[in-house]
């Protein structure tokens, strides 16, 4: 038999509540940063550019439409991974260097084609494969030695630099117009022409000697003096300045990135004598 001192702590103990849980540590879901980075969706999107990328090489010599629609495709799907990373907060290290490194195998293999597609344009494309990669290259350890996550340096100080990272539209645009023009070309070298361009009153846009010659510098000699200009060749024409301020944006980031490269080394040598 219990006695009364019992039963009010028995009473005391079964009226207890339960302590307060502590916070929740479950994994994020799917769509969260859960710790498997190489399933987060913007890293499943760098892996859907690839393989269209890679269907598109590999049908390019045999079908060059179809080849057009993938590489487009997968250059569309650079700028998406982007903003599912930031909306879903999966942004990662390994994407960023997925990003990059998707683009610049890419157009590297693009110029490549084009520069074995056309002996005249093999130098061009190996020097523009060069300027590619060196500069981001260079860009890339420059901003990573002076503790940035990515390559796209708001600082630089190089005003054009600063200018192409800080806008997106700009350097959208200009990215935009290298790969659009590097696929006209290829398509216009392969025989593709897609209906014909009008002109100012509704009707034909016709190819002058300018522009015949033009096109027949980048090994192109199907357009005549007189004829209906293809669309295709319209867009190269209309890519042609993004295509050279891109150009010119990569060299001043290789000439900064360069100097801050030397900086830094020269900032740590002082550092290490002082000490």
């Amino acid at each position: 038999m219990q006695t009364r001192r019992q039963s009010r702590n028995t009473a005391g103990v079964s009226t207890l509540s339960p302590p307060p849980s502590s916070p929740s540590t479950s994994t994020p879901g799917f769509f969260g940063a859960h710790p498997n980075i190489f399933w987060y969706v913007p890293n499943l999107v760098g892996y859907l550019r690839v393989l269209s990328a890679g269907y598109a090489f590999a049908v390019a010599r045999t079908d060059p439409t179809s080849f057009a629609i993938a590489y487009l495709f997968s250059f569309v799907c650079d700028d998406l991974d982007g903003r599912l990373a930031r909306a879903l907060g999966q942004c990662s290290t390994f994407g960023v260097v997925l990003d990059m490194v998707t683009d610049r195998v890419a157009t590297t293999c693009l110029l490549a084609l084009l520069g074995a597609q056309t002996p005249c344009l093999l130098l061009p494309a190996l020097l523009l494969i060069a300027l590619d990669i060196a500069s981001h290259w260079f860009q890339m350890f420059a901003t990573m030695s002076q503790g940035s996550k990515t390559h796209k340096d708001t600082s630089s100080k190089s005003l054009l630099v600063r200018l192409y990272y800080r806008h997106r539209l700009l350097m959208g645009a200009c990215c935009v117009s290298c790969e659009v023009l590097y696929v006209a070309i290829f398509l216009l070298q392969s025989g593709v022409k897609i209906a014909v361009t009008p002109g100012p009153f509704g009707g034909p846009m016709l190819a002058t000697p300018t522009l015949v010659t033009l096109f027949q510098k980048v090994g192109i000699n199907a357009i005549q003096t007189g004829r209906n200009l293809p669309v295709v060749a319209l867009l190269a024409l209309l890519a042609l300045p993004g295509f050279v301020l891109k150009q010119f944006a990569n060299w001043k980031q290789l000439e900064t990135a360069s100097k801050t490269v030397v900086l830094t080394q020269v900032k740590e040598l002082g550092a290490s004598k002082r000490n």
